[in-house]
């Protein structure tokens, strides 16, 4: 302090500081002017912690946004009078000469000759047999058909946002003999007729009430079997095999999406193929794909 003191008392001192240079003037006046940068992080955080706080929070959290969703059912049709939704699943099956389903040794052998009648809406050509499907055993039960729900057809680039499950225990029935010693009983097979009441699972369809966080409209279904028997995913497509052209190269694109679309102020969806409506009295239709 007293050396400062004295550097004062001078007429022109030069002070020298971390190749700093500064210049006392000449007068009465003695004051120097020394810029000094002040960060946020140590000044007022006693007088503002609020304010502090909440910057804190929208650096880690960012800005609250609405994520309610939106209840969408399945678009009225045939007068306004259906609201139903259908499904229909099919397994690829070799034939005996019974004409019974049956798992096939080689199938891409035989999808390039197959008809469209080797794919039926059975779980048996998938590998259940007649009885595991009537008694539920594991297996069968803990199978399921997924639907994802993608923002393009473009594989690289398209987001899955949101999937819909359709379990194995929805769906219609057909009479078969699982025993010769007892009486026809109904197994279930993949043929779903979805609305509000009865078979309801996968009916409706939930996405986010308020478009500005996400305006999307459209989406694109695709379809998968999980087959908890063997632990794996079916693919499926929107047409079978046997009326593709190139039934191994084709455009992904074009064969394994339907199109959705969300109707906001009805609060409805419905779901196409090119120019046709289906899900109505033209059911949704999947295949299962074979990899060559």
């Amino acid at each position: 302090m007293q050396l400062f003191t004295e550097l004062l008392n001078q007429q022109k001192t030069i002070v020298n500081n971390n190749s700093y240079k500064f210049t006392l003037p000449k007068g009465n006046d003695k004051y120097i002017n020394i810029p000094i940068e002040i960060k946020w992080d140590f000044l007022g955080q006693g007088d503002a912690v609020e304010e502090y706080q909440q910057n804190v929070v929208e650096d880690i959290v960012g800005f609250p946004g609405d994520f309610e969703v939106l209840r969408f059912a399945h678009s009225p049709y045939s007068g306004d009078t259906k609201t139903d939704i259908k499904y229909d699943f099919h397994f690829f099956s070799d034939f005996n000469d019974d004409l019974e389903p049956i798992v096939p040794v080689n199938p891409s052998s035989l999808v390039t000759t197959a008809p469209s009648n080797y794919w039926v809406s059975s779980y048996i050509p998938e590998g259940f047999t007649a009885t595991e499907i009537y008694y539920y055993v594991k297996p069968f039960t803990k199978s399921f058909f997924k639907l994802d729900f993608y923002d393009s057809k473009d594989t690289i680039t398209q987001i899955n946002y949101f999937t819909v499950i359709l379990p194995v225990q929805q769906g219609f029935t057909v009479p078969i003999s699982i025993s010769p010693y007892k009486p026809v009983v109904n197994i279930k097979i993949p043929s779903f007729k979805l609305d509000y009441v009865g078979d309801k699972e996968g009916f409706f369809l939930y996405w986010l009430r308020n478009k500005k966080f996400l305006d999307i409209s459209k989406f694109y279904m695709t379809a998968k079997f999980f087959d908890a028997r063997l632990g794996v995913f079916v693919k499926m497509t929107n047409t079978p095999q046997s009326d593709i052209a190139s039934k191994f190269m084709f455009d992904p694109e074009v064969y394994f999406y339907y199109e959705v679309r969300l109707n906001y102020n009805e609060k409805t969806y419905e779901v196409w193929d090119n120019s046709v409506r289906r899900g109505t009295s033209v059911p949704i239709k999947w295949y299962e794909y074979i990899n060559p």
